[in-house]
């Protein structure tokens, strides 16, 4: 064998040897066992083989399924971690840590003490995590508006408050964060909120400082149920606030007048008559504060008058209202705030604009009225009285067409003319009872009959 050969032969051995070698030492290092310095989330997995990786991780799945969880704001509920819906991901577990081992270099798996700090990997359910949200709505708030009222005459402006609601994601990071110190006896989170804001901010309402104007009507406060409805009705326009370009819808603000909702029988107007009926002195609410609004300058989208006329405002300057039918809308012109402030006291009713006055400013009402014809006595036919007499069943009144104009001067002088409405009264019939029971006729007087001793002479 020359030595050309013997070479070729010596370099294929140490080649075939090499592979050999280095099978053998990869195959060693593949399922070595992972040094001390590789940890799981504060777990060491020193003396783990990768083959039985997964055996350990499914060990530590179930483990970490009962940790003891409790949120921040409420302590003394103790929960456990599958509770929430939240598990190791076993298999995505596994190959993070045999993709990092296997990045190491092979020297150093040999002869060094490699260190890596892997996370687990967490298997996340929204579903049950969102149930056991449920448990903690408690600690949600709402938002408060800012509120206006009227105190001595003087406007009270109480702050607004943010609202919170629980925040599925953010709350599930948080969770997921507080996990990193395993082990742990405990593992503790903090729920994460959503900031709600509320309509009226404090420094929405900020301009309104005093009184634009005011209108104030009596009532009669021996009605007590119709005082009881008056004041449910003043009592929900109380701190109304509408910003620039809102509406108020008096029927929204109000509600429906229902008993369930506490309102009492008492006297409405019902196709030009008085009867009793559910929710009777809402409108003379709504009447004051349609000339409140009046005197205000604010604008007046809808609004319509009684079938006849009330005697708790001037003629034309009512405004009737019924659930679902009609309406009272008035608008803010002006480009800052304005509030309502109500005031039922023994037998007035006061409803303040509150905002910001312009100095010398006057708003002044007037009214053209113009009679309408009077319809004609009704006689009603009635046995129950004599022939000849006659009761009276309704005394009628006369009917009016009323158009209201708003004048605005500015330091005396007249700015604006507007024709607010034109409000139509119908003439309503005297309505008198004709007696048609005949009168009994005269008995004829008895003539006296003798007695025995006339008799006898």
């Amino acid at each position: 064998m020359n030595r050309q050969r013997f070479g070729a032969l010596l370099l294929a051995g140490a080649a075939v040897s090499g592979i050999i070698t280095g099978a053998v030492l990869w195959g060693l290092t593949a399922d070595a066992p992972l040094s001390s310095g590789v940890q799981l989330g504060g777990y060491s997995l020193a003396g783990v083989r990768p083959s039985a990786l997964g055996y350990h991780l499914e060990r530590l799945r179930l483990v970490w399924a009962d940790q003891p969880v409790v949120v921040a704001q409420a302590p003394t509920i103790t929960t456990r971690l599958k509770e929430w819906g939240v598990e190791l991901d076993v298999a995505t577990t596994q190959a993070t840590i045999i993709r990092a081992w296997q990045r190491v270099p092979l020297w150093q798996r040999l002869l060094g003490k490699p260190r890596l700090y892997l996370e687990p990997q967490w298997a996340i359910l929204p579903e049950l995590f969102q149930a056991q949200l449920e448990r903690y709505r408690f600690l949600e708030r709402a938002p408060v508006d800012a509120r206006v009222s009227l105190v001595d005459g003087q406007v009270v402006i109480t702050p607004s408050q943010d609202g919170r609601r629980l925040d599925l994601n953010a709350s599930t990071q948080n969770l997921i964060r507080a996990l990193r110190q395993l082990p742990a006896p405990r593992t503790e989170f903090e729920l994460a909120f959503t900031t709600i804001p509320p309509r009226l901010r404090t420094e929405d309402i900020q301009p309104i400082r005093s009184i634009i104007a005011s209108y104030t009507t009596r009532f009669s406060a021996a009605q007590r149920l119709r005082t009881h409805n008056l004041r449910l009705a003043a009592n929900a326009l109380n701190g109304i606030v509408l910003l620039p370009g809102e509406r108020l819808s008096y029927n929204q603000v109000v509600g429906k007048r229902t008993a369930k909702r506490g309102f009492q029988l008492a006297p409405v107007i019902i196709n030009g008559e008085k009867q009793l009926g559910i929710g009777g002195g809402v409108c003379q609410v709504s009447s004051t504060l349609f000339n409140a609004a009046l005197l205000s300058d604010l604008t007046i989208v809808r609004r319509a008058n009684h079938a006849i006329p009330v005697d708790y405002v001037p003629l034309g300057r009512d405004a009737t209202v019924v659930d679902g039918a009609i309406d009272l809308v008035i608008e803010n012109p002006f480009d800052h705030p304005i509030a309502i402030a109500t005031e039922v006291k023994r037998s007035t009713l006061t409803v303040h604009i509150l905002g910001v006055p312009r100095e010398g400013r006057r708003i002044v009402l007037r009214t053209e009225r113009y009679a309408l014809p009077t319809p004609p006595v009704k006689h009603i036919p009635d046995p129950s009285l004599p022939e000849g007499m006659q009761r009276v069943l309704k005394k009628g009144s006369a009917g009016f067409r009323v158009v209201l104009w708003r004048e605005v001067y500015e330091h005396g002088q007249l700015v604006r003319r507007e024709r607010v409405a034109i409000s139509t009264y119908r003439a309503q019939p005297r309505v008198v009872a004709v007696g048609t029971k005949p009168r009994p006729k005269p008995t004829p007087p008895k003539t006296p009959q003798p007695t025995d001793d006339e008799q006898l002479e």
